[in-house]
Parts: C-alpha cells; sequence; structure tokens
C-alpha cells in the first residue's frame, strides 16, 4: 500500500478512464439481504449481522479477530446514502463514503489494517462515514451514479450528495489523512463547474459534469436542460457523452428523483435503441430489470436480465451481475443460477461466483448445496475473513451440516 493516492476532483471520474488502467493493478474494478455482512464493523457492534461463533474471543479494541470479525475504529453509519446525508445535514459535516467490494484485496486492506486504527477513526469522527458495498443494495446505483472506476473508492461529498473529491486505491494511514485535509479544503463544487461552463460554452465535457450535479444535488430542471445540450452536442456519441446523459437522466432524474419506474423504463429502451453499441445501453438491461421488478413485473425482469447476458455470452461479468440482481432482489434465482454456473465453468476459480452460486442455493432451499460452494469460495480465497464468516454463516443456516 506504499503507492501514494491519487486525490481526484470533484465530479471528474470519466477524466479517470485512460490512466486507470495503471491503477487497476494494484485497485479493484436497496437494503442487503439481512442474513449477509459484508462491511466492517464498528466498536459499537463487533458481531455483525451473522451469526457469531460460540464463545467468541474477546475484543479489546479495533481490529481483526481470529474469527474473521472485524471490528472498525470508525463509527459507521447504519442506513443507506439517503440516511448519511440527512446526518450530514443535521450534524453539519461532509459524507465520507468508502465504495468497494468483498472480494477486492486493497479494500480488505482498508477494512483490516486502516479503518481499524485510533488515528483514523478520529478524523472520520469529522464526517458522517458511510461503507457501500459496491455489488449489494444500492450500490450498483451509487457506482453508476458517481462513476466509480475502481475499488476501492473514497468519496467525499457535501451534505448535498455533491462530490468534493475522491480517492482511487489503498493507502497508507498518513496519505489517508492528508489526501481528506487537502479535499476539505476545496471550494464550492457546483460553483466551480458553472464557472467552467460559462468559460467554455462549447464543452460538452463539463456540460456533461455540471448536469450530473445538479442531478446530485436534486436541481432536476437544471440537470435536464444541461442533459439536453449535452445530448444534442454529441449526437452520434462520438464522445460517450449522450448515452451517459440519457442513462444519467433515466436514473438519477426519472427513477431516483420522479420515482416513475415506467418513464425509466421507456428512457433506458430509447437509449438501446438509440445507441445499441454503448456500455450504457448493456448496462441498462439490468436497470430496466430492477424497475420491472419495482412493478412487481418479475418474469419481465428476469428477461431483461437474460437479454443483457446474452450480448455477450463470454462476458463473465454480466453473468455475476444477474447472480447479484437475483440475490439482492430475490427474483429469478433458478435462472441466475443457471448462468453463475456457466460463469463458473468459465472461471473456475472464482470465488465470487461461488459465494454467489451458496446465497442462491440458499435461496432455493438447497442448504447443502450453498454449504458446498461457500467452502469452495473459502478454500480459493483462504485468507478472507469475509468467506471464514460466511462459511459459519451458511452451516449455521444449514443446521450445521
Amino acid at each position: 500500500m506504499a503507492r501514494a493516492p491519487a486525490v481526484v476532483g470533484p465530479l471528474f471520474a470519466a477524466l479517470l478512464a485512460p490512466a486507470l488502467g495503471a491503477v487497476l493493478v494494484s485497485s479493484c474494478g436497496g437494503p442487503a439481504p439481512q442474513a449477509d455482512a459484508s462491511g466492517p464493523k464498528t466498536e459499537a457492534s463487533p458481531t455483525a449481522s451473522t451469526p457469531a461463533a460460540a464463545n467468541p474471543p474477546p475484543v479489546e479494541g479495533p481490529g481483526v479477530r481470529s474469527d474473521g470479525e472485524i471490528v472498525s475504529a470508525v463509527k459507521w453509519i447504519e442506513g443507506d446514502l439517503e440516511a448519511a446525508l440527512a446526518a450530514a445535514k443535521a450534524e453539519g459535516k461532509p459524507v465520507f463514503v468508502d465504495v468497494g467490494a468483498y472480494w477486492c484485496p486493497p479494500c480488505r486492506e482498508l477494512e483490516e489494517k486502516v479503518f481499524t486504527r485510533a488515528d483514523v477513526g478520529a478524523a472520520l469522527a469529522k464526517y458522517v462515514a458511510l461503507h457501500v458495498d459496491a455489488e449489494k443494495g444500492e450500490g450498483p446505483e451509487l457506482v453508476a451514479r458517481y462513476k466509480v472506476q475502481a475499488y476501492p473508492t473514497l468519496l467525499v461529498l457535501d451534505a448535498n450528495g455533491v462530490e468534493k473529491g475522491r480517492l482511487v486505491d489503498a493507502m497508507e494511514p498518513p496519505a489517508l489523512l492528508a489526501a481528506l485535509e487537502k479535499i476539505a479544503a476545496g471550494g464550492d463544487v457546483l460553483a466551480e463547474l458553472e464557472q467552467k461552463v460559462a468559460a467554455a460554452s462549447d464543452d460538452l465535457q463539463a456540460r456533461y459534469e455540471l448536469g450530473v450535479a445538479y442531478a446530485l444535488a436534486a436541481r432536476r430542471a437544471q440537470a435536464d436542460a444541461e442533459f439536453d445540450r449535452v445530448i444534442a452536442g454529441d449526437p452520434d456519441n462520438a464522445k460517450g457523452l449522450a448515452a451517459k446523459a440519457m442513462s444519467d437522466r433515466a436514473a438519477f432524474l426519472v427513477a431516483k428523483l420522479d420515482r416513475d419506474s415506467e418513464r425509466a423504463i421507456a428512457l433506458y429502451k430509447e437509449l438501446q435503441q438509440k445507441f445499441p453499441g454503448a456500455k450504457e445501453s448493456v448496462r441498462a438491461f439490468r436497470a430496466i430489470g430492477r424497475e420491472l421488478h419495482k412493478l412487481g413485473r418479475d418474469d419481465e425482469a428476469v428477461a431483461s436480465l437474460k437479454a443483457m447476458v446474452a450480448s455477450d455470452e463470454n462476458d463473465v461479468d454480466l453473468k455475476s451481475a444477474f447472480g447479484w440482481f437475483a440475490f439482492r432482489e430475490r427474483c429469478g434465482q433458478a435462472a441466475a443460477l443457471e448462468v453463475v454456473d456457466a460463469g463458473i465453468a468459465k472461471q473456475p476459480d472464482d470465488a465470487e461466483l461461488y459465494y454467489l452460486r451458496a446465497e442462491l442455493q440458499h435461496q432455493l432451499g438447497r442448504g447443502a448445496e450453498a454449504v458446498a460452494a461457500i467452502r469452495e469460495a473459502a478454500r480459493l480465497e483462504p485468507e478472507s475473513a469475509f468467506y471464514k464468516r460466511q462459511v459459519r454463516r451458511f452451516t449455521e443456516l444449514s443446521g450445521g451440516t
């Protein structure tokens, strides 16, 4: 973790893409179901939501227990981003968001070696701290919303949810604390973006970033206007901005602010029809599935996820995305299990896929198969504290078999 972190300015995630090739060498690219527990735990609640082992060893302070449980020095807020923003407004604090994934080694470095330190806990007490698993609950939505390109990504937001800066990759505590101070010294993000657009009205990238900033601040009309200008200025999606603007409008303005699933679905389909080759069009299948599920149209939701997988049968990430959707939403588990198994056939050493197999088997009432799957995940990643917890959890859920 000795490499210095990259400090990234507000809403410039898209500009990271050309440089992330080097970063990815060391970093990793609704409420979660109640039985799962993958995030770091605060000192006040060290036992997590998984069943505790009998007679666990005593915990004298933050750290990693021998049974795999993590006791964090950071006081993480319980709840989602909206709860964190509400707390930030009430307390007059910024928000610190740790976006990661359980399978990501640098994320585990942060959880086990950085967030367990008292000095880091003291520094982050100045923030409302929120841990987000990028692949569970609201994680995928926040990954898209804030253009997270690699894990871990540490976001600093104002109380409106507008990004003030970010750090990418794990880092030593002194570097983390110094970087946070630098971000805290920044100015008004929206004002800076407005000034940038005013100085160069033909800068579509700046307009897109301003549109996203308005959307995050729930300034709907202004966001709509900027997205319109971006789409008009990039009619063939040659710059990759029109598809992003269309996707963001559907996700942030219509699905999130308006809570209009039917209209959001229509906008996602319009995106797919206009720019069928754009990556946002592939991602739209999952978003459409999510909105269909909200409407109680689960057969159509599963069909949308199947279409996503069929768009590239060799892309195991799409198979994994179907698995996560089915697990999180409890929708289409049998179909998703077939897809996850096909992913395992292509990547038999992928512990994440075995974890998904375990969760889906459990939801389908196949306890013994779930235990076998999670044990294989733990065998593939024997140092994973997460898998140690999950083996214990699934074994107890299946009656100790």
